[in-house]
């Protein structure tokens, strides 16, 4: 099945896509964004993720080698176990936002649209005397993602068993000719379900879950879900301008119980330090304007603002606010409930930052 070929099944069903232009496009929305936040939330909406990057460490060496680059345990994950983690420098700074997992002959790794280049670049450095190499996934593979209340009973239905799976688990599904690997991860802050494939079997797989209720939603509706949920995403609201715990990941993403890796004495001082300067947040818009990236944040008095961020991404919303954007905020004025004002050339609204809306 070729990319055309989806596209065109997506169209069918209602797709609309802002630009046939990148790589692998995808849908802006199905028609009715607001739909599809609301399916997200109560029902089941799913997701073309194939434009993410997946690739494969193999080697004996594969784990040993991967866990002394990472924020997280990779030695002790067990088969068809998984675990996020950030790969990052020596100053502690992030190279990469991975999802790691088991399995059992090598270790898939799920990353941000085309990011694994840059990974591969710097992880292939340090390759001396391991065996260990990679091998890349994309665009062999995709990925489609379910998540909503209802997403569960919708795979058990398809004939996927799934209501033991834990998060950061897989279930790699026999009898099928797709390779298909369900991996639960709730990014949403609900039961969510990456379902990596053969691309060739995405249409197919994807239409089998719309006839059973799934409903399909683009990429504007992911926005806003993952900004109320403070999921980044690396090259847009993370780049090697920001340390590890600066991503307001810390719980999920790094142990501090693993020993010495690349970048460890930095964020073990961090850690013991308590805090660092600016962190991640989401903000709440008083109206549906979407400021573009690099909006700048302001806080303070109205007649002395100071700029103490600025805008990472941003969505249209139909839940709790009209619209929400994510920020890189600086710890004076980043606390859950502070008023902010964003503002650019033209325009400006009041927003209230938060962490979390689920």
């Amino acid at each position: 099945m070729s990319l055309r070929h989806f596209q065109r099944l997506q169209q069918t069903n209602g797709a609309v896509f802002s630009s046939l232009k990148p790589i692998y496009p995808v849908a802006a929305h199905f028609g009715s964004p607001e739909n599809e936040y609301q399916s997200a939330h109560q029902a089941a909406a799913l997701f073309d993720l194939c434009h993410r990057d997946q690739f494969e460490l193999r080697g004996k060496d594969r784990a040993k080698f991967l866990h002394n680059f990472c924020t997280n345990e990779i030695k002790n994950l067990q088969p068809d176990q998984g675990c996020e983690a950030f790969l990052t420098n020596v100053q502690s700074r992030i190279l990469g936002h991975i999802f790691v997992f088991n399995h059992e002959d090598s270790l898939w790794i799920d990353t941000a649209p085309g990011a694994s280049e840059a990974i591969i670049k710097h992880l292939d450095r340090y390759i001396i005397l391991e065996d260990a190499f990679f091998k890349m996934r994309t665009p062999e593979f995709g990925n489609l993602y379910l998540t909503g209340p209802k997403s569960t009973e919708i795979l058990k239905q398809a004939g996927i068993e799934v209501e033991s799976l834990a998060v950061n688990r897989q279930l790699r599904v026999k009898g099928t000719d797709s390779q298909l690997t369900v991996r639960r991860v709730d990014w949403l802050h609900q039961p969510g379900y990456l379902c990596c494939l053969q691309y060739v079997k995405i249409a197919d797989f994807w239409t089998r879950l719309r006839e059973i209720g799934a409903i399909p939603a683009g990429q504007d509706t992911f926005d806003a879900l993952r900004i109320e949920t403070l999921f980044p995403l690396y090259g847009v609201d993370l780049s090697e301008e920001n340390l590890a715990q600066e991503a307001n990941r810390t719980e999920q993403a790094i142990s501090f119980k693993k020993g010495c890796y690349l970048g460890q004495e930095p964020i073990a001082r961090i850690d013991s330090l308590g805090h660092v300067n600016r962190e991640l947040r989401a903000i709440g818009l008083e109206r549906a304007w979407v400021p573009p990236a690099g909006t700048k944040i302001m806080s303070g008095e109205p007649e002395n603002l100071q700029e103490v961020g600025t805008v990472t991404s941003s969505a249209r919303s139909y839940g709790k606010y009209p619209a929400v954007a994510m920020a890189m905020i600086r710890r004076s004025s980043n606390a859950p409930g502070t008023t902010v004002q964003i503002v650019s050339d033209d325009q400006s609204a009041s927003g209230t930052v938060f962490t979390s809306l689920n």
